[in-house]
C-alpha cells in the first residue's frame, strides 16, 4: 500500500500529464465497452428460440423478418401431413428509410396467442372479432414513437389504431402486430403468407426440406441467422478497438517512461533508503494501474451515456446497449492488459538503470 500511495502522490505532482494519459486510455476503453454492450444487447434480443414450435419458410430466407412468401395451400399440406396446429403469419419490413422502417407481423387473431409469448403492458391484446385496422405495438417501438393505446400508427400510408402495448424478451419488441387479413391487404399479397408455425415433433422436424423450396427451422432461428450476418461487422470493430488499445498501451508506456525519468532522483532516493528494485518496479506498475483505473472510469461513464442516449437502428430493428456482468468483466480485463503492457517497458528500463550511480552523480 505504501508503494501505491507514493505512486498516487507522484501522479498528483504531474496532474496534467496524468489526466492526458487517463483520457488516452479511456477513449479505447469507452469504445470497447460500448461495442461489447451493443453486442450483448444484440445477443440478448436476437438469440431466443422457441423449442416447442417450428417455422416453415422459404429456404435461405430470414422468414421471421423478411424474404419469405408462400401460397396458402402450403398450410393445407401441413395439416394433411399431421400437424395439429398450423398458424400462418406474415413477417416483413415496411418503410422507405431507416427512421420510418417498421417490422410488421400479420397474425391470425383466433390462433396467434397459442404460438406467441408476450405480456400486455398497456391496453389489451388483439382478439378474434376485432374490427380491421387495429394494432398491437412492441414496447421498444412504442417508446421510440411515444405511442399509447388509442394513438394511431401509420403503416404504408394507412392508419392503425393502437389497442395494446406488448413486451417480449426478443426483437419482437420492435414490431407492430396487425390482423393477418389487414397485412395481406396492405401488402397486396392476396391469401399468401410468409411462414407457417407448427408444433415441434409432429409432422416435421427441424432441418426437413419440403417441396417448393421450403425448409423447416426452429422458431426464432431467423434471429440467430441475422446475428451471424452481423458478426463480420462486429469483428472488424473489435479489431479496430484492439488496435486503439495497443496504441493506448504504447502511449501509456511512453508517459510512464517520461514520469520515471522525471522522478529518477526520487526513485534513486527510495532505492537508497531500503526500497528493493522489485518495489520500485511495483511503483511504476501502481502508477500505470492508477492511470488505467481513471481511464476505465472515464470510459465507463462515456459508454454509459452513449448507451443511454443512443440506439443502433437499422431496417426496423433497434438495438440497445446492455451493460451486464460479462461486459464489465471483459472490459476490466482489457483495461488490465493495457495497464500491464504499458508499464512493462518503463519497468524493464528501470531494472537496467543504475539508480545509485545516478544519485551519486547528481
Amino acid at each position: 500500500m505504501t508503494i501505491v500511495r507514493l505512486g498516487f502522490r507522484a501522479l498528483l505532482n504531474h496532474t496534467r500529464l496524468a489526466l492526458v494519459m487517463a483520457l488516452t486510455v479511456g477513449i479505447p476503453l469507452m469504445l470497447y465497452l460500448t461495442l461489447d454492450a451493443y453486442q450483448a444487447g444484440l445477443r440478448l434480443r436476437y438469440t431466443d428460440t422457441y423449442g416447442d414450435f417450428l417455422v416453415v419458410q422459404v429456404s435461405g430466407s430470414l422468414g421471421e423478418f423478411y424474404g419469405s412468401r408462400m401460397l396458402a395451400s402450403v398450410g393445407d399440406g401441413l395439416r394433411a401431413a399431421g400437424a395439429s396446429l398450423v398458424v400462418p403469419e406474415i413477417h416483413t419490413i415496411v418503410g422507405t428509410t431507416t427512421e420510418n422502417a417498421v417490422l410488421l407481423r400479420g397474425i391470425p387473431l383466433e390462433s396467434y396467442a397459442r404460438v406467441e409469448e408476450y405480456q400486455i403492458t398497456a391496453g389489451r391484446p388483439l382478439m378474434a372479432g376485432d374490427a380491421p385496422r387495429l394494432a398491437m405495438v412492441g414496447t421498444r417501438l412504442a417508446q421510440e414513437r411515444n405511442l399509447l393505446p388509442g394513438d394511431a400508427i401509420q403503416v404504408r400510408g394507412r392508419d392503425f389504431q393502437v389497442v395494446g402495448i406488448f413486451d417480449v424478451s426478443t426483437y419482437a419488441s420492435n414490431e407492430v402486430w396487425i390482423a393477418l387479413e389487414d397485412a395481406q391487404s396492405l401488402l397486396g399479397w392476396g391469401s399468401d403468407v410468409s411462414v407457417y408455425v407448427i408444433p415441434n415433433g409432429e409432422a416435421y422436424k427441424e432441418g426437413d426440406v419440403l417441396p417448393g423450396g421450403l425448409s423447416v427451422v426452429r422458431k426464432g432461428d431467423s434471429a440467430s441467422a441475422l446475428l451471424a450476418e452481423w458478426d463480420p461487422f462486429f469483428r472488424l470493430l473489435t479489431h479496430i478497438t484492439g488496435a486503439l488499445g495497443l496504441a493506448a498501451a504504447v502511449a501509456l508506456a511512453s508517459i510512464l517512461w517520461r514520469l520515471a525519468w522525471l522522478q529518477r532522483r526520487e526513485l534513486a532516493i527510495l532505492r537508497s533508503v531500503g526500497f528493493s528494485q522489485r518495489s520500485l518496479v511495483g511503483y511504476l506498475f501502481a502508477q500505470g494501474g492508477l492511470i488505467t483505473l481513471a481511464g476505465f472510469l472515464f470510459g465507463a461513464l462515456g459508454a454509459g451515456l452513449l448507451g443511454q442516449w443512443t440506439a443502433v437502428r437499422t431496417a426496423g430493428i433497434s438495438i440497445q446497449a446492455v451493460f451486464n456482468f460479462r461486459v464489465i468483466l471483459t472490459s476490466l480485463v482489457f483495461a488490465g492488459w493495457i495497464s500491464v503492457a504499458g508499464a512493462s517497458v518503463p519497468a524493464w528500463w528501470l531494472n537496467r538503470f543504475n539508480l545509485s550511480a545516478l544519485l551519486r552523480s547528481e
